[in-house]
Formats: C-alpha cells, structure tokens, sequence
C-alpha cells in the first residue's frame, strides 16, 4: 500500500520511539521535517485510516504503532462452549459458531489473527457479564493476577477471574452465589485474557 512521504517519515519517527505518552504534534513536525501541528495531525488521522496506526479513542494523543497494516473491520472466530479435551480441540474449526464482524479501531485490536470471541453462558460473572454477553479474548497461556480469563478446567471452558496462589490456580466467579474453586497447575490451561466486553442489550 502506497503512503505519502511525510506518512513515512512519521512512522519511521514513531517507530524508534519506546515510549509514545505524552509525545506532542509539534514534537513529530519538528523531527520529521513537517511545517507545522496541523499537517502532523492530517497525516496522523490518514495513517490511522489506513490501519497503520491506532489512537486511543479517550487519549488522542496515545499511538500504536502496527507491524502490519490491518482493516477496519475485522471476523472474529466466535467458539462454542462444548466440552473439549485440549486447547486443539477448542480452536478447531469445527467449534467455529460463526464470524463476527469487529471494528479493529473501537476494540483497539491490533493483531485480529491472536483474538476471538465467546458468547457468555450463564449467571456466574453477573452483574459484570451476563448470558450471552459477547466478550473479546486475546490468546495466551498467562494472564495477571485478577484477569478475567477462558481456561479449560475439568475439560470444560469456562470464563472466571483467575488468582495464582501457592496451592494452584484460583477461579472466581462475579457472582458471589458461586464458590470460589482452587485447582492444581497441571489441571488447568488457560487461554485466552478477555480484553472487550460487548453487552447484549436486546433479545
């Protein structure tokens, strides 16, 4: 995909730079050779439009830079909740319920190939997720203390805030109805972190 020059010049600036909080327009215009803010801005918002970079819709001035140009819209895999033996089992097409389509620049999802989407089942993440709430997970095998996460325990997904403790993996449900579950390392796969939630409002 052809860019104009000064789009170049900007990603190459950006790209250098480990940490790009706070980073101001006249700062960029000023390395990269532009007259002014405004240019940096179009050029910003063009390079943004072509999925090559990503702007934290609450701070602007927050960028992404993306390895890989990516589209608008993306189809996530949305998986079924069927039993299953292993994390192969899970992803197979064969547990594919459809695609859905995603806006890459609302979700701020940089890398489409390392997400899906699960439909929620159930009350136990109630009052924060809900039956057939739709949650947006990034593939992983290790999440944070106090994550929400898809692990499979007992053969089953399932979708619980996880805790490390020096007895094995802690399982917590949103709903305090349901008990709290501690189960060893090697029972336990997780995978997937959840990063977006995306509420069903109607029947």
């Amino acid at each position: 995909m052809n860019i104009h020059e000064s789009q170049k010049k900007i990603l190459n600036y950006l790209s250098g730079i480990q940490d790009l909080d706070g980073i101001s327009y006249w700062e960029i215009a000023r390395e990269t050779g532009l007259t002014n803010a405004q240019n940096v801005v179009h050029h910003l918002k063009q390079l943004e439009k072509l999925g090559y970079l990503r702007r934290d819709s609450f701070n602007p001035s927050s960028f992404e830079i993306l390895k890989n140009p990516i589209e608008d819209v993306v189809y996530l895999n949305l998986l079924g909740f069927a039993q299953c033996g292993n994390e192969t089992d899970f992803f197979c097409d064969t547990n594919v319920r459809e695609k859905i389509a995603i806006s890459t620049k609302l979700f701020g999802i940089s890398n489409p190939k390392n997400s899906f989407l699960i439909r929620a089942k159930g009350d136990s993440m109630s009052p924060e997720i809900f039956d057939n709430d739709l949650i947006i997970f990034e593939s992983t095998s290790d999440v944070d203390d106090g994550s929400v996460a898809l692990v499979i325990d007992n053969d089953e997904p399932k979708i619980k805030q996880v805790f490390k403790t020096s007895n094995g993996i802690l399982l917590r449900s949103f709903n305090k109805q349901h008990q709290d579950k501690v189960v060893k390392d090697s029972d336990i796969r997780i995978l997937g972190l959840a990063k977006h939630l995306i509420k069903k409002y109607l029947n």
